[in-house]
């Protein structure tokens, strides 16, 4: 009987293992570059923001995202993030996708929500970017201005 015991217990052991390893062969996993639209947004502010949100349209499917610093400081006025859309996001594929992103500034920092909850006076909306996009390409953004005078996006020649 103890023997039955150790044995399936050892069992139970490599099966455990095996779970183990194979969950850390797909925590890694990466999106190919070429299954990706990517965005390099550089910011030239007048002052650091708690936020950057994303509104995004892509053929007509629509998102939210967001960027913020993990320890919760401001995003620094010069600094430059990055927004990546990823093909198996995609609800439908198609030839050529139509890509329009609205950008709003979040001037303090709140804790990240995905529903855009934060106070009104704290979100500051500018215009909307549109371009066809490409899987596999870097497009680049811009976003300049302040609180006193507002911020705008503008879409960098390639």
């Amino acid at each position: 009987m103890k023997n039955k015991k150790v044995f399936l217990l050892i069992i139970l052991l490599v099966l455990a293992m095996l779970y183990a390893f194979a969950g850390c062969n797909y925590a890694g996993y990466e999106i190919p570059d070429e299954d990706k639209i990517l965005v390099n947004i550089q910011l030239d502010l007048d002052e650091d923001i708690g936020l950057l949100l994303t509104e995004w349209d892509i053929n007509g499917q629509t998102g939210g995202s967001g960027a913020c610093n993990a320890d919760r400081s401001m995003l620094k006025r010069d600094s430059s993030n990055e927004w990546e859309f990823d093909r198996v996001m995609l609800e439908k594929p198609a030839d050529t996708y139509e890509v329009k992103l609205k950008f709003i500034v979040v001037t303090e920092y709140f804790d990240p929500n995905y529903d855009f909850d934060y106070p009104d006076e704290y979100k500051i909306p500018m215009n909307e970017i549109a371009f066809t996009a490409k899987f596999g390409e870097t497009y680049y953004v811009t976003i300049t201005g302040g609180h006193q005078e507002g911020y705008q996006a503008v879409l960098q020649n390639q």
